[in-house]
């Protein structure tokens, strides 16, 4: 059976930017304290520390050369690549090194799209049509990376052969500014993944160096695995939280001082269990028709019905060495189900990773701290 099981050592290597050639690798033995994350819809971190005096005097020479952004750092938690991401900072004092590196969407981040976002084209033979939240984010980056007057070379970063896609069955239209169709938004990509798609639908994040381009699971996905309380070290609070819940999702970009000529989109189900209970969020972003704030309705309404019943695990809480799930399967957004048998509740629950933070230190071991969001579907019998 798959557990997760306690590495027997971590092992850090910095490469060359592109991640294939290396440039150096302090030994294990000097390697004091490793901390590193996956995260949903944001950049995760990783810091090593290494002890000077155990690295020896040619391995300490070439940190001293480690270049932000020229490097990447890679962790190994025994045989197994886990992370890697480009260098953004060290920091050396007496007796130590630290070097610190962001994941693979911090390439994103730092690359300015000169592209025009016109994805509304029904011709599937047009390179901007449109189609899946998840498509349209490709293009986007691939149009950035793989070309253009002021790359040093094609897909400097070397992503584009790493990008993974789930896609959504819903087609997405999508365009910045209606009013001209050879602008350029000229804002880092990745801000045109969070502001603009990941309220269409878009689920994204890191697996080592690959680019998970997804959508939000529901219980109709597998689960990776099944979880109980004996696989979570530390206390657990079940939460059924009704300010969260929504049986129906109103998008407006109406303002209190224009109703005129606005529009709204709307999502949900008509609840014999609650009434009508409608959360309504208002937006002022441009160029949105019905159809994007249905969309965005849509989105919103994910994890909202049934009222969304929560196991929050306070800080300092983790995943036990005997919990049935390997750190492939730790991928934020997929689907972990958690039984919370013995309490009052008796809850069992799917739930999507949002994030989990690994610390490992030679003294004290591993530690997996996980996040976990309800899913929410709707009621198939008897309210509860």
């Amino acid at each position: 059976m798959v557990e997760l099981g306690c590495p027997q050592e971590y092992r850090a290597v910095v490469h060359w930017r592109g991640g294939a050639r290396p440039f150096t690798s302090p030994a294990v033995s000097s390697l004091v304290e490793v901390g590193w994350n996956r995260t949903l819809n944001d950049t995760a971190e990783s810091t090593i520390q290494i002890a000077k005096g155990q690295a020896g005097e040619e391995c300490c020479g070439l940190l001293g050369l480690i270049e932000p952004y020229a490097h990447e750092l890679t962790l190994y938690r025994d045989a197994e690549l886990v992370w890697q991401g480009p260098v953004t900072r060290t920091v050396e004092s007496r007796a130590s090194f630290t070097v610190e590196a962001k994941d693979m969407t911090e390439w994103l981040a730092r690359t300015v799209n000169l592209t025009a976002l016109r994805y509304v084209s029904a011709n599937p033979a047009d390179p901007m049509h449109r189609g899946p939240v998840q498509e349209i984010a490709q293009t986007i980056i691939r149009l950035n990376m793989e070309s253009g007057p002021f790359a040093s070379a094609p897909d400097w970063p070397s992503m584009l052969a790493y990008i993974v896609r789930q896609d959504d069955p819903v087609v997405t239209s999508f365009e910045k500014d209606g009013s001209d169709d050879t602008s350029a938004w000229i804002v880092p990509i990745l801000q045109i993944l969070d502001d603009e798609l990941v309220p269409r639908g878009l689920e994204y994040t890191t697996v080592g160096r690959s680019l998970v381009l997804g959508r939000p699971q529901t219980t109709g996905d597998p689960a990776q695995a099944r979880l109980t309380l004996d696989h979570i070290t530390g206390d657990v609070q079940i939460i059924r939280d009704g300010a969260s819940g929504a049986t129906l999702v109103w998008v407006t970009n109406q303002t209190d001082q224009e109703i005129s000529g606005t529009q709204f989109g709307v999502s949900g189900v008509v609840s014999q269990v609650y009434g009508r209970l409608d959360s309504l969020v208002r937006t002022q972003a441009e160029g949105l028709t019905a159809y994007d704030l249905g969309q965005l309705a849509r989105a919103s309404y994910n994890g909202r019905f049934p009222v969304p019943t929560s196991l929050s695990i306070p800080q300092g809480s983790s995943l036990a060495a005997t919990a049935p799930v390997s750190m492939q399967q730790l991928v934020p957004g997929v689907r972990l189900d958690v039984s919370a048998t013995g309490m009052c509740s008796s809850v069992t629950q799917p739930y999507r990773l949002s994030d989990f933070d690994v610390e490992w230190t030679e003294a004290a071991g591993e530690e997996v701290g996980v996040s976990l969001i309800p899913i929410g579907e709707p009621y198939t019998g008897d309210p509860p």
